[in-house]
């Protein structure tokens, strides 16, 4: 399941480092990276506060501590500014 979610998220990201104006794969690479370190911080977490026979909950913790990156990589690139096409800027008020 979480490989399911993360292809999601990485197609996600990548639309919106575009809009951006930056580099789709850069982000994309970036937020596999970040993912699978916040599914390891959670694993580790998760078995030192629930111990290792309580596989639900630290799977969870991971899966949350990686779901977290992805929104804080998100909220990152969505406050950069939009990239701004010429052609949009002079087609104000125009009929399309």
């Amino acid at each position: 399941m979480d490989v399911i979610v993360l292809i999601f998220l990485i197609i996600e990201i990548g639309k919106l480092a575009k809009r951006k104006g930056l580099s789709a794969l850069r982000w994309r690479v970036n937020l596999a990276i970040a993912w699978i370190a916040g599914e390891l911080i959670g694993l580790f977490f998760g078995t030192v506060f629930f111990g290792r026979d309580n596989t639900v909950s630290w799977a969870l913790l991971a899966f949350g501590c990686a779901l977290s990156t992805y929104l804080l990589i998100k909220r990152f690139i969505a406050k950069l500014p939009d990239v701004v096409d010429e052609d949009d800027v002079n087609n104000i008020g125009r009929e399309q």
